[in-house]
């Protein structure tokens, strides 16, 4: 598992499985929270596919944290003001950035992955179930 795919993937999976786990990791590790979670908007950069170059598109609303975990830094950011989630998954990227519960935080990521997938399908099967055959028309 990737570090870069780990907090969109592990948001995938339910809070209280993410809780669980950051609690069983706050009572075997030295967590510091640097950021206290919070709410802010960001700028979204879009890619102009004429001229290649970058334009923003507007804002987006997200929450962010920063701690550190047995020394190791970990941040996560969210969509949305979800404060307690950019925490969790702070202290879930901090702790494996420190290599605590390294299996058990790439189980998670990898039940969110799945979940995602069977996402896209869903929403495949739905567009497809709404396609038009002109030839029949």
């Amino acid at each position: 598992m990737e570090r870069e795919s780990l907090p969109f993937l592990l948001q995938q999976v339910g809070c209280d499985e993410l809780f669980s786990l950051v609690r069983l990791i706050e009572t075997c590790s030295d967590v510091q929270v640097i950021q206290q979670p919070s709410a802010q908007t960001m700028m979204l950069p879009i890619e102009d596919p004429v001229s290649q170059g970058l334009f923003y598109g507007g804002e987006l609303l997200v929450s962010s944290a920063i701690v550190r975990v047995n020394g190791a830094e970990g941040w996560g950011m969210v969509l949305d003001e979800q404060l307690e989630l950019a925490l969790q998954i702070a202290i879930l990227d901090g702790a494996w950035t420190a290599g605590v519960e390294i299996k058990a935080i790439n189980g998670l990521a990898e039940k969110g992955k799945k979940i995602h997938e069977q996402a896209i399908e869903q929403q495949g099967r739905q567009v497809a179930a709404s396609r038009v055959s002109f030839d029949l028309m």
